[in-house]
């Protein structure tokens, strides 16, 4: 008969499962963090963390060092319009909120405007890396993000929520939790990445399954 502790620790338990996925959010993470060095190259990095957790999510293998080389050099040029896109919107919102107001009911709007488009930018914004690694079109992520948020108002609440919280806790863990905090920090990236596919991927279901009961 197999007891607890041996169903625990059996090749399928709960127990070496999570080790094997917190190993691989934790390198993948440690690598992402490594190619975007040059800050150029963040945004093909980012589209090869996806990458990774989509390929291990399914059961696949994941990229290995020369096809790594090769992912990072065939999106490094493409992937740069989208990442343009979100640091424009994000100076913008930025200077909106912060910058220097024009007073009046015009410093209102300014302000009402901006943080209005510096919510829908972080609703969509995980979403658009997520679709670029599949479609590799700048307008066409940020304009199926777009839609998607607003049919999945819930989930996209849910992952930008959780994308905040987490790059706070990253934080907290590094600078307050000894010994333990930098271990779990270091797979923080690859688990928003990893949670940002699970809910595109729900919520793109969940809009086909409306659209075919309309």
């Amino acid at each position: 008969m197999t007891g607890p502790t041996t169903g625990i620790f059996a090749p399928d338990g709960a127990l070496l499962r999570a080790w094997s996925r917190w190993w691989h959010w934790a390198w993948t993470s440690c690598c992402w963090v490594l190619f975007s060095l040059p800050v150029i190259t963040l945004p093909a990095a980012t589209l090869w963390l996806i990458t990774q957790q989509r390929r291990y999510a399914r059961g696949e293998a994941t990229l290995g060092p020369a096809e790594t080389v090769r992912h990072l050099a065939r999106h490094l040029l493409p992937a740069l319009p989208l990442a343009g896109c979100h640091l424009g919107v994000a100076a913008l919102v930025i200077i909106g909120l912060f910058g220097p107001s024009p007073g009046g009911p015009y410093g209102w709007v300014v302000l009402i405007t901006s943080s209005l488009a510096g919510v829908t930018w972080l609703l969509l914004a995980p979403w658009t890396f997520v679709i670029f690694e599949r479609t590799g079109r700048t307008v066409a992520s940020i304009r199926d993000a777009y839609r998607l948020a607003l049919t999945r108002i819930d989930l996209a609440v849910t992952v930008a929520t959780a994308a905040v919280i987490a790059g706070a806790a990253a934080v907290l863990l590094f600078t307050r939790v000894p010994y333990l905090g930098p271990l779990l920090a270091l797979a923080v990236p690859a688990a928003v990445a990893s949670l940002s596919i699970m809910l595109h991927d729900r919520a793109s279901a969940l809009a086909s399954r409306d659209e075919v009961h309309r």
